[in-house]
């Protein structure tokens, strides 16, 4: 049985090696995470 060996360079192992810990798809989250959270305390101050 022969098998191929693969380059070491590929596209997976290149498209995330120039991103920080905050791009991405995460960056969303982030964001709606820091306006949303503030606004649910203070409705739920306003609230009580």
């Amino acid at each position: 049985m022969k098998s191929k060996q693969v380059p070491e360079t590929s596209n997976m192992t290149q498209d995330h090696s120039d991103h920080g810990p905050l791009a991405g798809e995460l960056m969303d989250l982030y964001v709606a995470m820091l306006i949303v959270i503030p606004i649910a305390f203070v409705l739920k101050s306003l609230w009580v």
